[in-house]
C-alpha cells in the first residue's frame, strides 16, 4: 500500500534537511497533538514511540542524500515500510517535497491501517510544511 502526498516549504533544501535528517530533534511541538502517541525515545538515526491499541513502533534513517532525499525504514515493528522524503529546490528560499509511504501488508490490512496511516502522512506533511 503505498501513499504519497507532496508540500512546499519557505526555507532552503539544506534547512530542511538538517531539520528532518536528525530524529533526535524530535519534539512535541513535531508530533500530533493527542495523547495516543506516548514513550519517544529518538538518537539521531532511530525514533521508537508507542500508540495507544496499536503498540510500539520504531524506524530508522537508512540513507541520506543531503538536500535531496531521506529514506526511512521500519524497525523492531508490527507494520513494515519504507519512506522517502524527497527534496527539490523551487526557489532559492523555497522547497517542495514529496513524502512516499510504502508499507508491505495485505489487503485486508490494508483496510484497516489506510485511515491512519494516511493521516499520519498528511500530519508529517503539515509539519513539515511549518519548517522556517
Amino acid at each position: 500500500m503505498r501513499i504519497e502526498k507532496r508540500g512546499h516549504i519557505y526555507a532552503t533544501p539544506d534547512r530542511v534537511f538538517s531539520l528532518i535528517s536528525d530524529f533526535s530533534r524530535i519534539n512535541s511541538a513535531m508530533l500530533p497533538q493527542n495523547d495516543k502517541i506516548k514513550d519517544v525515545e529518538a538518537t539521531a538515526d532511530s525514533c521508537t514511540f508507542t500508540i495507544d491499541k496499536a503498540g510500539r513502533f520504531g524506524m530508522r534513517i537508512v540513507e541520506r542524500d543531503p538536500n535531496n532525499l531521506l529514506k526511512i525504514e521500519s524497525m523492531d515493528s508490527p507494520l513494515r515500510f519504507t519512506m522517502w522524503i524527497q527534496l527539490k529546490e523551487f526557489h532559492e528560499t523555497e522547497t517542495a517535497f514529496r513524502v512516499t509511504f510504502d508499507a508491505d501488508v495485505n489487503a485486508l490490512m490494508a483496510v484497516m491501517v489506510k485511515k491512519p496511516l494516511t493521516e499520519f502522512v498528511d500530519t508529517l506533511v503539515a509539519k513539515m510544511e511549518m519548517i522556517r
